[in-house]
């Protein structure tokens, strides 16, 4: 499947790596964000459904990273599109799939 970042996601990412480089340093957000890019591009694409469905989305925990991912499968048209990320410790009440 195809993979779409939602614009809300680009940012989440930016934000995070920033805020991740700034804290931990170079080498540990590069480890990261590579685990997350895997986790996106390759395992979701392959594995679609591996994620806990809520309410016609589905929420995925990234292994070895600190995000959370929200998303929703199209299998008609073959995409995947993430909604949200979040770090673990973020308050996640508020998020809402359609906006």
């Amino acid at each position: 499947m195809r993979i779409v970042l939602s614009a809300r996601v680009e940012a989440d990412i930016a934000n995070q790596l920033q805020h991740s480089i700034d804290h931990f340093g170079t080498a540990v957000a590069e480890r990261t964000f590579a685990r997350l890019d895997t986790f996106l591009f390759k395992f979701l694409a392959d594995y679609p459904l591996a994620g806990r469905p809520i309410e016609g989305i589905y929420e995925a925990w990234v292994a070895r990273t600190p995000f959370v991912v929200f998303y929703r499968v199209e299998p008609d048209k073959d995409i995947v599109t993430v909604l949200a990320l979040f770090h673990h410790a973020q308050d996640r009440a508020g998020f809402d799939p359609n906006d």
